[in-house]
């Protein structure tokens, strides 16, 4: 399991387990009473199959302990219910609580599918619940209620779009409390990007709005956020963030930093923090890190990755827009290991279906797609220039400057998803291939000038000073690991965390480490300040 440099794992304890059943996607609040309130889905499975429960937990301690309290609504799919999916808790400013929960995302997932949000009411403090009122609200996915400065309620929520087949998120409004809602605006859509589980996030007591969205393609593209100066009227066009986390959970802090929580999933695999300024890093790409133990040290040389069983020391630059963007990805390293064996690689999505992959041994590289297995001699021992350049259709591997590589792309290659962050046919990577060797990195640099996307422009050199993921390393911090290669695969990364009296944030999340397969649990965190400086 990867251990991230900034971790507070030792903090994390158990909260809730319902023996037999899988806990997931926990939202807290907090009355004016100091109680606290839990949310979350008690289910068969991750994706059910039988039944669904809303139940509400409450705590009288800060969150230390919690016990059941109320069951807000049950599912049955035998019955002819609609499958409940992930429940959302506000406690409005006319001190209403209310539960916000999407159903079967395949039956409202389309712009032309009816909607199926439910919304249930309680005006007691989560003692008795109404029934569930059918809002009208398109999409699934959604965010919490919010009041708006204005008077209005808001929810952001995610719907495909048929033109292009690929989600946007959508911003719908209630100016009667509730009753009834319209959608407002679309937050995020472009075509290409698959926006969706936004958090709004309440700026500077009203005066702006953002919305931190999920990318949801999953091959080294970050987060967004947009913003709105108008009370999400229009907004401005999607941004890309220093960070990539799936289900963000935003909101700022009394000293004006945002906050940001959720399943990291561009480096360190498991549940991360970010905090910061959303207006000043907006745009702010990073590279991500490596997402299993590894081993790697940076000496005033090189960045030396030493291969061991169960390590994967892999960088994720940003992926080509498509096969029609013109591409140069370098690396300038050396190698030592096995003659023949793998070591080291420089990888881009997108290209070839099977994955562009340029593997380096110590004696030769080589391309391998499908049958076709191109390997050249080459003497990697000692320090050498190993570039991927791809335009046109024309792919070229060269070794300082000399065409060793030649072959054809064709245009129905495409960006292919990968949520676990190390597998380079599906990402744009470079660092460690195979368990023996070592790599000793010097310098790398990556360009690409896309058609409608930004073109992209990085490079890392160990002058420097520090390592490729350095960003990574220092700004994110680690709420709890889940190791990738577990069975069954990790799952985790719902969260929501609140401030408590005395300070210091209660976070909570789910979690499958550990338990057996088809079970989670539900874990907490109690953040002090010094946890996210």
């Amino acid at each position: 399991m990867y251990v991230h440099t900034r971790s507070v794992a030792d903090k994390v304890f158990e909260v809730w387990r319902s023996p037999g059943r899988f806990t997931k996607n926990p939202d807290i609040v907090r009355l004016p009473s100091g109680r606290l309130l839990l949310v979350y889905s008690d289910t068969d499975a991750h994706w059910s199959l039988e039944s669904q429960i809303m139940m509400l937990l409450a705590s009288d301690d800060g969150g230390r302990t919690w016990s059941k309290h109320r069951e807000v609504v049950r599912h049955d799919l035998d019955k002819g219910d609609g499958r409940l999916l992930t429940p959302r808790l506000s406690l409005l400013d006319d001190g209403r609580v209310v539960v916000l929960v999407d159903q079967d995302d395949f039956s409202h997932f389309h712009e032309e599918q009816p909607p199926g949000i439910l919304a249930f009411w309680s005006d007691d403090g989560g003692d008795t619940w109404s029934e569930g009122q059918e809002t009208g609200i398109k999409g699934f996915e959604p965010d919490r209620v919010m009041d708006l400065p204005d008077g209005r309620l808001a929810v952001a929520s995610q719907l495909m779009r048929g033109e292009t087949m690929e989600y946007a998120e959508i911003f719908s409004c209630s100016e009667d409390g509730g009753e009834t809602w319209y959608e407002q605006a679309t937050i995020a859509y472009d075509g290409y990007h698959r926006f969706c589980e936004g958090a709004i996030v309440v700026l500077d007591g009203g005066k702006e709005l953002a919305c931190v969205l999920r990318e949801s393609h999953c091959t080294g593209i970050p987060s967004f956020v947009a913003f709105s100066s108008d009370m999400g009227r229009t907004w401005s066009e999607p941004q890309m963030m220093p960070f990539a986390i799936h289900r963000p959970y935003a909101r700022q802090l009394p000293d004006g930093r945002v906050l940001v929580t959720g399943r990291h999933v561009n480096g360190g695999l498991g549940t991360y923090a970010w905090c910061g300024d959303l207006k000043a890093e907006a745009g702010e790409w990073q590279v991500g890190g490596p997402a299993k133990e590894h081993t790697a040290e940076l000496t005033a040389e090189a960045l030396v990755i030493d291969n061991r069983p169960g390590h994967e020391c892999r960088y994720s630059l940003l992926p080509p827009e498509s096969s029609l963007s013109e591409i140069l990805l370098e690396g300038t390293l050396s190698v030592e290991g096995p003659s023949g064996e793998s070591v080291a690689f420089l990888s881009v999505a997108g290209l070839i279906p099977d994955g562009t992959v340029v593997e380096i041994a110590s004696n030769g590289v080589m391309l391998a797609e499908g049958k076709h297995n191109m390997r050249v001699p080459a003497d990697m021992t000692g320090e050498r220039t190993v570039a991927i350049h791809h335009r046109r259709g024309m792919l070229e591997v060269s070794v300082d400057g000399e065409i060793l590589i030649r072959y054809r792309v064709k245009r129905e290659g495409q960006t292919l998803d990968d949520r676990s962050g190390g597998n380079p046919a599906k990402r744009t990577q470079f660092g460690q291939l195979g368990e023996t060797g070592r790599s000793f990195w010097r310098r790398v640099s990556y360009s690409v000038k896309n058609q409608t996307l930004d073109d992209v422009e990085w490079s890392w050199d160990v002058s420097d000073g520090v390592l490729p993921d350095e960003y990574q390393r220092t700004r994110m911090v680690q709420i709890h690991a889940n190791d990738p290669d577990q069975k069954p695969s990790p799952d985790h990364g719902y969260t929501s965390w609140l401030h408590l009296a005395d300070g210091r944030i209660m976070l909570v999340d789910y979690t499958n480490c550990g338990d057996e397969p088809g079970r989670s649990h539900l874990v907490g965190v109690h953040l002090d300040p010094a946890d996210i400086l």
